[in-house]
């Protein structure tokens, strides 16, 4: 043999959990050595199973059961022929690469067994000869190997594990229905499309034969819908195999050529709901096998049986050519049709956490929930957590979106080559507007949700915070506009000046907490750094070139300030001097031109809490309180400046007030 097999068994990987992988290795090795066997020809495989009878006697059956030695496969293949023999000398044989085999099954032997021998009868030309040889953990490998003619004129091959290692015994199923079982789940694929031969089991211990054929058909058979479809006119059959066994993890689909299996995907992205096991009604768990087949496969499987040659979607215009979508859409609709009936529970308990999760949290994906997109929300899996649910119903409203924008392209095209009256134009043109609406909608919500979020977190900053102290106006300051930088350097989504005043966000630059001389619409070598500095583009019909419309100045108070001291300036004073600072520098106007701000009206806001202090500086300039007593205001004639003293309070209630009517009509909660 070409290869280090002592290296190649030590470095080959294999838990002692899985004792009966030679075995496998061994029955599917059977099954395709039986596969061009003509008709006439039997087609059994017999496996008998070797246990330590000595010590039958001494401790009873049960542990003879559990102390197996040998194992012996028996097949009516065509057995080791000179190129079957070849191959075996190669590691990593491809001589069954188009099976799907890695040709390294057989290093299995040695790593669970001591040794392995080979009796094989075969048909060489017209004569009938007999192959005999060791495989063994030496230098070779394949020891005492010789030829000769055949006494017996039939296909047989005997291959013996002998001497199960001692650290796999342990593992190795005890009894003749678990190793059936094993079996069974391995080789389901050739037992569910009905071309697996016989495989019958028997022990030294006087157990009954075991025919795993017959289990199969007891205990599984009937679990297993047969469904015949069609894709663009190529027949399909998908054979749905509803499996208890522990070892089958998940849901699966297996796309299958000439009976083999060649490729498979899990069936939750076909069926997005399968990502869990379901329960029958003897609530027992199981999960769906899924096992695809047809004559496109068969004619389009890859040289390596690896994959299969589908046209990409760009590419189906000819109708008898198929895209793995156009497959996976059809798969995906038999699958469902047969688990509907254990879906229908899982599918309620994800409508209702869907409908939870848009109440409390999501408003803007509520038109989903329209039975429009039904096979839309059928995509979303379940179980998910808050912010995976987010995820999935975000990708669902972009499909929607991409769907709404194909449907107007198709209303364009409909409009330019038929009457605008005509029924499927006016059915596509009544479609697109409810959904326009709907999505503009939950565009709008999603907006709402947002200034929820802020009025909430405002809420939770001017209450008492864990040390005992009043947040610092730093923290309301940056929930409503980003600090020390300006209004090119912010995106829309991330101003919430509508706290203050919804006009605010409509301006031409706004400064937040930067120097004056770094503002780029006007002149000014100056320092100073105003909470925030709002210039408002002049009116569009204006007879006079003007720099600005206006200019807003908000100055936030840390919440619950009471100490004022007389020698430093109070938050009037602190406004009016950055008006004079202002008016003495030169304005731009849009073009760039500098032009003489002092006619420019100014409006500034002190944000704070009522203190005493504030109330006295109030009374003390002369402004005038709200009716509701929870502000001033004043228009300083001099510097042109009207100013109002705003409470915390009143500048939250306030835009409570002015979003009320949002959350209530999108039906978002807000205490």
């Amino acid at each position: 043999m070409l290869v280090d097999i002592v290296g190649r068994i030590n470095n080959l990987q294999l838990p002692r959990t899985q004792p009966y992988i030679p075995l496998f290795e061994c029955l599917v090795n059977s099954i395709e050595a039986m596969e061009n066997l003509p008709a006439s020809s039997p087609r059994r495989i017999d496996v008998s199973i070797e246990h330590d009878i000595r010590q039958q006697g001494l401790k009873g059956i049960e542990e003879a059961a559990s102390s197996i030695q040998n194992i012996s496969i028996s097949d009516t293949g065509v057995g080791f022929d000179d190129t079957n023999f070849q191959a075996f000398f190669l590691s990593d044989s491809t001589n069954k690469v188009s099976n799907g085999n890695k040709g390294i099954g057989r290093f299995t032997w040695l790593k669970v067994f001591e040794k392995a021998s080979v009796r094989s009868t075969y048909l060489d030309g017209a004569d009938w000869s007999q192959r005999n040889f060791d495989f063994l953990k030496t230098k070779n490998g394949v020891e005492n190997e010789n030829t000769s003619e055949a006494k017996n004129k039939k296909y047989q091959t005997i291959v013996s594990l002998n001497s199960l290692r001692t650290e796999y015994q342990k593992h190795f199923p005890k009894n003749l229905e678990t190793i059936s079982r094993k079996i069974i789940d391995h080789l389901l694929i050739y037992l569910v499309s009905g071309n697996c031969p016989e495989i019958w089991l028997h022990d030294n211990l006087g157990s009954p034969s075991l025919s795993v054929n017959n289990m199969f058909a007891d205990e599984i058979r009937s679990s297993v819908t047969e469904m015949s479809f069609k894709v663009k006119e190529w027949p399909f059959t998908a054979r749905i195999v509803k499996y208890h066994s522990s070892s089958a993890k998940q849901h699966s689909v297996s796309y299958c050529a000439h009976q083999r299996e060649v490729r498979t995907q899990k069936a939750s992205s076909l069926v997005s709901d399968l990502t869990v096991k379901l329960l029958d009604d003897a609530e027992e768990s199981f999960v769906f096998l899924t096992y695809v087949s047809g004559q496109y496969l068969d004619e389009n499987v890859n040289s390596e049986r690896t994959d299969f040659l589908f046209m990409r979607d760009d590419e189906t215009d000819l109708i008898e050519e198929l895209s793995k979508q156009d497959l996976y859409k059809a798969v995906g609709a038999q699958i469902r049709s047969v688990a509907a009936p254990f879906l229908a529970t899982l599918k309620v308990e994800k409508i209702r956490n869907v409908e939870q999760f848009v109440a409390n949290k999501g408003p803007e994906y509520r038109f989903i929930l329209n039975e429009r997109y039904e096979e839309h929300l059928d995509s979303v899996p379940p179980h998910l957590s808050d912010d995976a649910l987010d995820l999935a119903l975000f990708k669902v409203q972009r499909d929607i979106e991409i769907e709404h924008r194909e449907r107007a392209k198709q209303i364009t095209t409909l409009s330019n080559n038929a009457q605008s009256d005509s029924e499927q134009y006016t059915e596509l043109y009544d479609r697109y507007i409810q959904e326009e609406n709907e999505l503009g909608k939950a565009a709008l919500a999603k907006y709402v949700i947002h200034r929820r979020t802020i009025l909430e977190l405002l809420d939770r900053a001017l209450e008492f915070q864990e040390d005992g102290r009043y947040a610092k106006e730093e923290l309301v300051h940056k929930l409503i506009f980003p600090m020390r930088v300006t209004s090119d350097d912010v995106p829309f989504s991330e101003q919430n000046l509508w706290v203050i005043d919804e006009r605010l966000a409509f301006h031409m630059h706004l400064g937040s907490d930067v120097a004056l001389k770094k503002l780029k619409v006007v002149n000014l070598d100056d320092t100073d750094e105003p909470d925030i500095v709002v210039f408002n583009a002049p009116t569009a019909f204006s007879e006079s070139e003007q720099a600005f419309q206006s200019i807003v100045l908000v100055e936030f108070k840390r919440p619950e300030r009471n100490e004022y001291p007389s020698k430093d300036e109070d938050p009037v004073e602190q406004i009016l001097r950055y008006v004079r600072k202002i008016k003495d520098g030169e304005a731009k106007s849009i073009k760039g031109k500098t032009i003489n701000g002092q006619r420019i009206p100014f409006y500034a806001y002190i944000i704070c809490s009522l203190t005493p202090k504030i109330r006295q500086i109030a009374a003390d300039r002369d402004f005038t309180p709200t009716a509701d007593d929870e502000g001033y205001f004043f228009f300083h004639k001099n510097s042109g400046c009207y100013i109002e003293i705003l409470s915390y309070d009143k500048m939250l209630n306030d835009a409570k007030k002015r979003n009320r009517a949002f959350f209530d009509k999108l039906q978002i909660p807000f205490n």
